[in-house]
């Protein structure tokens, strides 16, 4: 619209869609009418427009004759209000209340009788059969119909219909229709659902890993479209019956050229009110999430048991889940875009984006409204097209490669060059299109430049344009070779540089605790002890046997002593006296039995004590000899050997008592907090009691993409940036590199470790952020193709034959 317009009352008997507005002043004013839906503007003269405003209220013709002429002081004739009327009506401009009027109604009536005509019309009433022709061209189809695949028949795609189910659908729907009810119990399954998604994820994961290892693209696309597909596509065709719709088909078509999927061909719908087709389209996604909540419930409740039903409801449910995604969003062309495209009540959404887009693009002055909400929606619908082209043509070229080698490769491109072809046929399709409106557009509002001015511009306008642009291009390529500092990176964690449990080999009550945690130690600090009262009087009682062994070496070392050797001679001549005693006594016995005057038993006994006695004298000489030599080497080893052995239990058990008292192992902090609290508690062999850290320096260790490897390199310097200071920069350097390659969920990486200083205790145990590595100097365009080089260097070097 052009800056001068302004915006009027509409007309009551015109469409209710249609916007008015007043351009010019005085006798060059007129109005024009713009219908936002076809994209197009109809010029009325101010008394034309005024005839639309007064018809309301007028039931005949000579009221309205007479309520024109008291405006303009005029008379007007019948045929100039029927040339008005036929104007409005052969641009479809009337609205469903016009017949409401008298007059219309008699002019509609007087249309349609010179529309039939005779066998051989004249050439009066083959105008009037052309005008009824194009005033009962087909009015176009409500946002939420129109441009629907299966809903709008005025679409050609390409397909196939297989049969007619409305024989099934009406036979069915009173079953279906309480079933419907469960639609209120969605919300609820899907919270459950989603709380046991939540807890569950891991386990879910796996489940979901191992199912889907082997399935390929074309097998799960298959899977879904027989079981969510072929459901949604029943369901759409349940919801279009229960509002009066006339079910006509079932089929497939093929979206993209080759993606299948099942169809409903569904006529009758224009009569549909603006709630009904919202609940046309809402459905499909509603029903999509109660078919997710359910498939979730039912694998968490049939997980143990076994059998198929869980491992089926866990796919079904991914699919579910995809379709929603895909579907839901409203830069697809499906049930989110058709839903949004109705709430708004604008068919022409995406045709109005792309030509908002267009403007932006070409840099157009005109402007028929803010367009950039418009071509941001158009922008994101397009990269989200080719990225979700890209990505199924990426899991297509996998699959083909496997099943058919090098052939899956070319088949695989030739999508892609089909898929391009279609693209750019459209961007051309649409670029067209937008400069025919744009010109007539300009035409329409009045904003086309005079021819002198034209002239004059024309030959300027695209000289400083083109010498801008090709600047602009120089630059560009300019840019790509200059130097760029390439930093590869990776997120990291923070780890401290030291770290130890603080434990104790015994077992035990924990007697007291020095410390509560946190606090900074010097090493060897007695932080805890175990209590010790056993281990402490084993040490007493071996102190004691070690004092008596040693006194029993002692005496052995100082032998023989004079006293020892005097008290074994005095022994000596005592069993000697003795013994002579012994040999009187057994002589005078002997000469008495042999006079009969002793018995023999006394004799014997004499005998008997005579030879104790000598062996008492030999036994006393054995002992002066031994006395008189000392202690032997072997009983002072003997000796020796016992005191260590005692030497060795004390030792044990006073390392027992040193190791019941737990001590700091180096110069740090205590990490863990409350250790009074653990007072009295047992405490096992090798429970940890507390842990003991230094964080003067830290550890950081980055994942870098395996494919940046080649540009790391030791003692390299490196920027740390953790999420909790993200405007401060922590300098380290590398440390070492991993020798091993980790697969993490979102790639392969391999495992750089940089210290960093920590004086200041700012950096936490388990902080994480990006970090980046000094490399090499490269150029900007290595830079930016760097993947695309490496994917063809590696992957489609692996595809050639």
């Amino acid at each position: 619209m052009s800056n001068e317009a302004q915006k009027v009352a509409l007309p009551a008997f015109l469409k209710k869609r249609l916007h008015a507005f007043r351009i010019g002043q005085g006798a060059e004013q007129s109005y024009l009418i713009k219908d936002p839906q076809e994209d197009q503007v109809h010029q009325l003269e101010t008394w034309q427009f005024f005839l639309l405003e007064v018809l309301p209220g007028c039931e005949d013709m000579p009221k309205l004759k007479g309520v024109f002429e008291d405006r303009f002081g005029h008379a007007i004739t019948d045929e100039q209000i029927e040339e008005l009327f036929t104007l409005i009506a052969d641009k479809s401009l009337f609205g469903i209340t016009a017949l409401s009027n008298p007059i219309l109604k008699a002019f509609q009536k007087k249309r349609a009788a010179e529309g039939k005509g005779r066998a051989a019309p004249g050439a009066k009433a083959e105008a009037a059969a052309a005008v009824e022709e194009k005033a009962t061209v087909k009015e176009p189809l409500p946002p939420g119909i129109e441009d629907v695949i299966g809903l709008d028949t005025s679409i050609k795609q390409a397909g196939l219909k297989l049969f007619n189910p409305k024989r099934l659908i009406k036979l069915t729907s009173p079953i279906v229709k309480p079933i419907s009810y469960l639609m209120y119990a969605i919300p609820l399954m899907l919270i459950a659902a989603l709380f046991l998604l939540g807890r569950y994820f891991t386990v879910m994961e796996e489940d979901i890993t191992l199912l889907l290892s082997g399935v390929s693209i074309i097998e799960h696309a298959l899977f879904s479209m027989l079981t969510v597909n072929l459901s949604v596509t029943f369901l759409i065709m349940y919801v279009a019956h229960s509002f009066r719709a006339s079910v006509n088909g079932l089929g497939i078509v093929f979206y993209l050229g080759f993606f299948p999927r099942f169809c409903p061909f569904i006529g009758n719908l224009d009569q549909l009110s603006r709630r009904e087709r919202m609940w046309l389209h809402a459905a499909p996604l509603i029903f999509r999430l109660g078919l997710f909540s359910t498939a979730i419930l039912m694998w968490f409740n049939t997980r143990d048991m076994g059998g198929v039903i869980a491992p089926f409801s866990l796919v079904v449910a991914v699919a579910s889940a995809l379709s929603f995604l895909i579907t839901v969003n409203p830069l697809v062309k499906s049930s989110g875009y058709h839903l949004v495209a109705t709430i708004l009540d604008e068919p022409q959404l995406r045709k109005k984006a792309y030509g908002a887009l267009m403007n932006k693009l070409k840099g157009d002055t005109y402007k028929e409204a803010n367009g950039r909400l418009l071509a941001a929606y158009a922008l994101a619908s397009t990269v989200f097209m080719i990225v979700l082209f890209g990505l199924i043509l990426l899991l297509l070229g996998k699959f083909l490669k496997i099943h058919l080698g090098g052939a899956g490769v070319i088949l695989t491109f030739f999508v892609a060059a089909i898929f391009a072809y279609r693209m750019f046929v459209s961007f051309a399709r649409i670029n067209q299109s937008y400069d025919r409106a744009s010109q007539f557009k300009k035409w329409r509002d009045r904003t086309l430049v005079s021819k002198e001015t034209e002239s004059q511009g024309s030959e300027a306008a695209p000289k400083k344009g083109s010498y801008v642009r090709r600047a602009l291009l120089i630059m560009l390529l300019g840019c790509l070779f200059l130097p760029y500092a390439y930093e590869p990176g990776g997120s990291f964690v923070l780890l401290p540089n030291q770290q130890q449990e603080i434990t104790s080999d015994l077992s035990g009550l924990v007697d007291w605790v020095k410390y509560d945690g946190g606090e900074e130690l010097k090493k060897g600090e007695a932080i805890a002890a175990l209590w010790q009262g056993d281990y402490s009087a084993k040490v007493k009682v071996y102190e004691a046997l070690m004092k008596e062994q040693q006194a029993v070496i002692d005496e052995l070392k100082s032998r023989p002593r004079k006293e020892d050797v005097l008290l074994a001679e005095r022994a000596l001549e005592t069993e000697e006296t003795r013994t002579q005693f012994s040999l009187s006594k057994l002589s005078r016995l002997e000469k008495l039995y042999k006079s009969r005057t002793v018995s023999y038993e006394e004799l014997d006994d004499a005998r008997r004590e005579y030879r104790i006695d000598l062996a008492q004298v030999a036994e006393s000489k054995a002992d002066l000899e031994v006395t008189k030599l000392g202690a032997t080497p072997d009983q002072i080893a003997a000796a020796q050997a016992k005191l260590e052995g005692y030497e060795e239990e004390h030792k044990y058990y006073n390392e027992k008592v040193k190791l019941s008292t737990l001590h700091m192992p180096f110069d740090g902090r205590l990490v863990s907090m409350h250790l009074r609290q653990k007072v009295g508690s047992y405490l096992a062999p090798g429970e940890p009691f507390a842990i003991a850290e230094n964080t003067s320096k830290v550890l950081a260790e980055i994942e870098i993409p395996e494919a940046d490897i080649p540009y790391v390199k030791k003692g390299a310097s490196v920027r740390v940036r953790p999420q909790a200071y993200h405007s401060a920069d922590f300098i380290g350097t590398v440390l070492s590199i991993d020798s091993n390659v980790t697969e993490e969920r979102y790639g392969r990486v391999v495992k750089v470790i940089t210290i960093l200083e920590n004086s200041d205790q700012r950096l936490k145990t388990g902080m994480t952020g990006y970090a980046k590595i000094e490399s090499e100097t490269l150029p900007v365009w290595e830079v930016l193709s760097m993947a695309i080089i490496r994917f063809v260097e590696v992957e489609v070097w692996s595809w050639l034959p």
